[in-house]
């Protein structure tokens, strides 16, 4: 792999960690009893796509998706 893009690796994991966290931190803050289609909606697509990130990690850590990070 291009040493450019292995260097690109850390920020790429850094920022999902932050922008899934940030998303993980506005649902759980929401206290409405109620919750909407949409809400439940939006949970279901925040779970998955949670559990396919690390997945996707997981692989590229393990060395089963190309090269090692490090």
């Amino acid at each position: 792999m291009a040493p450019a893009l292995r260097v690109l690796n850390i920020p790429f994991l850094a920022l999902g960690i932050l922008l899934l966290g940030r998303a993980w931190y506005l649902e759980l803050k929401q206290t409405d009893h109620w919750r909407g289609f949409w809400a439940e909606r939006s949970r279901k697509v925040l779970v998955a796509s949670t559990l396919v990130s690390v997945v996707i990690w997981g692989l590229r850590f393990g060395g089963l998706l190309g090269m090692r990070p490090f």
